[in-house]
């Protein structure tokens, strides 16, 4: 189940057990309910961030699947970031322009035998080369039909 619907179900639950339990005995758990529901508030609304998050990207992939042109990318440079590893990336457009984006924060590096002059199947925006996502990950949020 992913995190954010776990997170809104688990919510969900806790507000609703207490609640129950205030109608059942609405002197003595005032009290405990605040507490608790504050807790399930906290765990509803980060469920809905979540899953509103993991929708906007199945959007963004399956956009990028209909509309992105595809072709291959060459990993030219490596930097080691703060916040994970910055991949510049080179690659031709249809018309055959040359172009060179860089990737903040990748975790790309990260798989066996990655680095410099490896090639990896990319998507590009039609209107702005520089709006790319890889094809793996668009697989994986909006499969190909």
């Amino acid at each position: 189940m992913p995190l954010g619907a776990l997170a809104l179900a688990a919510g969900l639950v806790i507000l609703a057990i207490d609640w129950l339990l205030v109608l059942d005995a609405p002197g003595e758990q005032i009290r405990e309910s605040v507490v608790s529901d504050v807790g399930g508030a906290a765990l509803v609304v980060t469920g809905m961030v979540i899953l509103g998050a993991v929708w906007l990207q199945r959007g963004d992939a399956g956009r990028f699947q209909r509309e992105g042109i595809a072709t291959e990318a060459v990993v030219k440079d490596l930097k080691l970031g703060f916040f994970g590893t910055d991949v510049t990336l080179a690659f031709a457009d249809q018309s055959g322009a040359q172009h060179q984006v860089t990737l903040r924060g990748s975790n790309l590096a990260l798989q066996p035998g990655f680095g410099p002059g490896t090639s990896l199947p990319i998507r590009y925006h039609p209107d702005n080369p520089r709006l790319l996502r890889f094809q793996d990950t668009l697989d994986t949020l909006a499969p190909r039909h």
